[in-house]
Order: C-alpha cells, then sequence, then structure tokens
C-alpha cells in the first residue's frame, strides 16, 4: 500500500519551490557554447524538503551490500502510516574502489530523488548517453520542449 505516500507527496509539490539549476556540466554545451545547467542535490532539497516536512514525508538513503554488488536504496517514507516507496539502484561491485562506491552514491542520491519525487532537474538526452552515442552535442534548451508539461519549476 502507497497511498498515503503518493497523496502527501502529490500535497507537498504544490507548495515546491522554484527548483534552481546551479550546477554545470562542461561536457554538454548548449547552442552558444554554454556549459549544461543541472539541479544539484542542494537545489532540489532546497525546492522541496520544506513541504515535503509539512506533509510528514522524510527522505532517507541506505547502502547495501548482496552477491558482490553495492546497492544504494533511497526510501521516501510518509511517517504517520508508515507507508513508503523505495528506490535501488548498483553503484559498485566488490572491487569498486571507495571513490568510484561515493561517485555511485552522490549520482543516485540525485537522480533517485528527482524520479521519485518527479522533478524536472536535468535536461533529457533522449538515452543517447545510456545507449554510447555521442553525446558532446548541443542540446536544445529543455524550457523550449517542456512549456506545457506542468512541470517548470
Amino acid at each position: 500500500m502507497t497511498e498515503k505516500v503518493l497523496q502527501a507527496i502529490e500535497t507537498a509539490r504544490k507548495d515546491f519551490k522554484v527548483l534552481n539549476k546551479s550546477g554545470e556540466n562542461n561536457f554538454f554545451k548548449s547552442k552558444n557554447g554554454e556549459p549544461h545547467k543541472f539541479s544539484t542535490l542542494d537545489d532540489i532539497f532546497t525546492s522541496c524538503k520544506e513541504a515535503l516536512e509539512q506533509q510528514s514525508v522524510s527522505i532517507s538513503y541506505v547502502c547495501e551490500y548482496d552477491e558482490g554488488l553495492n546497492f544504494l536504496k533511497t526510501i521516501v517514507t510518509h511517517i504517520p502510516s508508515g507507508q513508503y516507496l523505495s528506490s535501488r539502484s548498483i553503484i559498485g561491485h566488490q572491487n569498486s574502489t571507495p571513490q568510484q562506491v561515493g561517485s555511485g552514491i552522490t549520482y543516485f542520491r540525485r537522480y533517485h530523488i528527482q524520479a521519485m519525487l518527479n522533478l524536472e532537474a536535468d535536461f533529457e538526452d533522449d538515452g543517447n548517453q545510456a545507449s554510447g552515442k555521442n553525446t558532446n552535442e548541443f542540446y536544445s534548451n529543455p524550457k523550449n520542449n517542456m512549456k506545457n508539461n506542468g512541470y517548470n519549476r
């Protein structure tokens, strides 16, 4: 059962603040040559933490190890009901260095919470990076593609 946690998230979303994009990725450039801007984890929590707390929603992270793999698990809990959502991703294997695991933790903390709260905190590359296509190309301004989706924050 997840209806209470989902309802609390949707109620909180109404009070989310503007989602800033203070991070820069120099591997992606805009058409005018500027670095790609994205929302950092701090930007994300600045936008939503207060509203989530008002709805008694907590976000926690747990590192797990299972059968030679390191995982990061993100848990979004509605405290009064105990209902929760979770997401788990591989962040390394038994031979990963602490730096590699740390990088995975940082990356997935941000991306899990973006997905779980339905935030548009990064531009959509249409799966190009994951599919190995050349991603060091210009991208169009995501605001032009997202005008009518209701999630421009």
